[in-house]
């Protein structure tokens, strides 16, 4: 738990705590509790002490359990304990921590991710129980895919000891009452969705999803190649090409990628802000190495790619993409053996992507034919908006 001591819920808060707890509260610094507090509602009237009404939230329907408080997001002061919530659910929750789907953030991925967010945001919950954090949601994504539909994202994380008590339901309903608040100032027409995600062995956010009414609208297969070896050598279609990748190439690549996707579930309208997007995911991160990645030219036209990474030192392959009018010629099989040789010259056995289960476009079978094994799912839910 990184450092953190997470109260049991069947221990009284104040209790087996040392006499001298450090607690950053906010803007108000660090408060130093010089002894042990005797009772329950002394713990907690410390702690709310330090804690303005404007950080408080109230949710109607949360359970009557002692010490369980909700908040605003304190920004950077929160990323600690947002990773130990992560962290200590790990175990229960079967993640993955070399999943090109999921893992566990670490600070400064978190600070990466989360950067934006500013303090004190209406988008991020935090739960708490004594002062210290259990779970945390969110609903700062949301996009309109080519089809108008609207989507607002949602996800929640809960420490294992505190589900089943009410909590997570509490949090949920916060998320899409939060939801409804945005998608009512936004005005916008068209469908609009709520969605959010777990895992196969994630079985109480699966669980506690569906109780909701929420739809299972797609699974994607999260695969694994180990150990990778040597393939037979690909071999591109006449008249096309493989080229080092350049910065000058970055908007062609951006562009076959969504040629690609245009008639696909997980498609969104070309724009500068999702280029730009695209950037920051593929190109501007930490690490990113241009060798590892393999594009396909048809005289000025990139008519495919095979993105690859290398993070916590495992391969990943990031986006596998071809033209609609290439499609069916090889180019993709060829492309992903260029890019596992180029992770195995790096020293990388161990590759990871994830894909559509239903394997409608035939990426998942392309796959398996490579040496992939699928290792979990992931389940995508839906709701209408409408449906309250």
């Amino acid at each position: 738990m990184r450092g953190l001591t997470v109260i049991p819920p069947d221990q009284p808060a104040g209790y087996g705590i040392v006499s001298a707890v450090l607690f950053t509260i906010g803007v108000v610094g660090v408060l130093v509790l010089g002894r042990r507090a005797s009772r329950d509602g002394e713990y907690s009237a410390l702690i709310e002490e330090y804690m303005t009404n404007d950080e408080r939230i109230h949710l109607p329907d949360a359970p009557a359990i002692s010490g369980l408080m909700f908040r605003r997001f304190r920004g950077a002061a929160d990323y600690a304990p947002i990773v130990a919530v992560h962290e200590g659910s790990r175990e229960w929750d079967q993640v993955d921590p070399l999943s090109s789907r999921e893992g566990v953030p670490t600070v400064d991925s978190l600070a990466a991710s989360f950067g934006a967010v500013s303090s004190g945001t209406p988008d991020l919950l935090i739960a708490e129980v004594a002062g210290q954090v259990i779970g945390y949601n969110h609903v700062l994504w949301r996009w309109t895919e080519v089809t108008g539909t609207r989507v607002y994202l949602h996800l929640g994380y809960l420490l294992p000891a505190w589900r089943g008590k009410g909590i997570g339901q509490a949090m949920f309903h916060w998320s899409q009452a939060r939801i409804r608040e945005i998608a009512a100032g936004e005005q916008t027409a068209g469908v609009k969705m709520l969605a959010t995600n777990a895992s196969s062995t994630e079985k109480e956010a699966g669980a506690l999803i569906r109780a909701n009414g929420y739809i299972e609208v797609r699974r994607l297969s999260d695969m694994k190649l180990d150990p990778l070896s040597a393939l037979p050598p690909g071999a591109l279609p006449a008249g096309v090409t493989r080229r080092p990748v350049h910065s000058d190439h970055y908007r062609s690549i951006y562009q076959a990628l969504k040629d690609a996707y245009s008639d696909t579930w997980i498609s969104t309208s070309e724009s500068e802000a999702d280029y730009q997007e695209f950037l920051a995911e593929e190109i501007h991160i930490s690490g990113f190495d241009p060798t590892l990645c393999q594009v396909a030219w048809a005289t000025d036209q990139v008519v495919g790619l095979v993105w690859c990474h290398i993070r916590k030192g495992v391969g990943v392959i990031a986006e596998v993409a071809v033209r609609k009018a290439w499609k069916r010629r090889g180019i993709a099989r060829a492309l992903m053996v260029y890019g596992l040789e180029a992770l195995r010259e790096k020293g990388i056995t161990q590759v990871r992507l994830f894909t559509d289960a239903a394997n409608e476009q035939g990426a998942r079978s392309l796959y398996e034919s490579l040496g992939f094994r699928e290792v979990k799912q992931h389940i995508l839910y839906r709701k209408s908006l409408a449906e309250g």
